[in-house]
């Protein structure tokens, strides 16, 4: 019996045992990624949206035709989170790499919108966001 647990305990995966994209992102793995680029994502609800992600981990972040606004990503536990410039949390997900694109599942969203939303990369460009209006963007 001992053999059996002793052989279950060493054949456990780990998380370094996790490839990848079975794993989150750490916030490290996270900033490599998003640098200080522009990130275009579809949910899956349809919804499209763009993150301008700047130094220090600011954001400037508008949904498709609508207005751009200034948030902050921060990494808790194996999940990052978006909070507006005003301390408000507006998201977290855990963030994954497929290939070379993000995508993330839904954790918290304060849209009240379901938890099983996720999110999807799909482009990324060193261009800066456009903000049209009187609240100019990055």
């Amino acid at each position: 019996m001992r053999a059996l647990v002793l052989g279950t305990l060493l054949a456990t995966p780990t998380l370094a045992d996790t490839p990848p994209a079975e794993r989150p992102l750490t916030g490290a793995e996270f900033q490599a990624h998003v640098g200080q680029n522009t990130i275009s994502y579809v949910y899956s609800s349809g919804a499209r949206g763009t993150a301008d992600y700047g130094p220090d981990r600011t954001l400037v972040w508008a949904f498709d035709g609508d207005a751009c606004f200034p948030a902050q990503w921060f990494e808790d536990g194996d999940q990052i989170c978006f909070a507006y410039l005003d301390g408000r949390l507006s998201a977290c997900w855990r963030m994954f790499l497929d290939g070379d694109r993000l995508y993330g599942t839904a954790t918290f969203l304060a849209s009240n919108s379901p938890l099983d939303l996720e999110i999807r990369e799909v482009s990324h460009t060193d261009q800066a966001l456009s903000c049209p209006g009187p609240d100019v963007g990055v």
